[in-house]
């Protein structure tokens, strides 16, 4: 099947919304734990966040999978 990996058999759209949710919820706890502890006023870049969730997904969805 196109998009299968011969080692996890799961379709690469998987690897990328696996990439695109650790990114964003990481990046976010971070960005507000960072903001908690710095007091420092102004939003979380939610743009950038999102931003960067994206690029995770694409590169997690189009890298080569691991062999063992």
């Amino acid at each position: 099947m196109p998009g299968m990996t011969s080692v996890t058999a799961r379709p690469r759209w998987w690897f990328a919304l696996r990439g695109f949710a650790f990114f964003a919820v990481g990046g976010g706890l971070g960005a507000l734990v960072y903001a908690t502890v710095s007091h420092r006023p102004g939003g979380v870049p939610w743009a950038w966040l999102l931003f960067g969730a994206l690029v995770c997904a694409t590169l997690s969805a189009l890298s080569p999978r691991r062999r063992r």
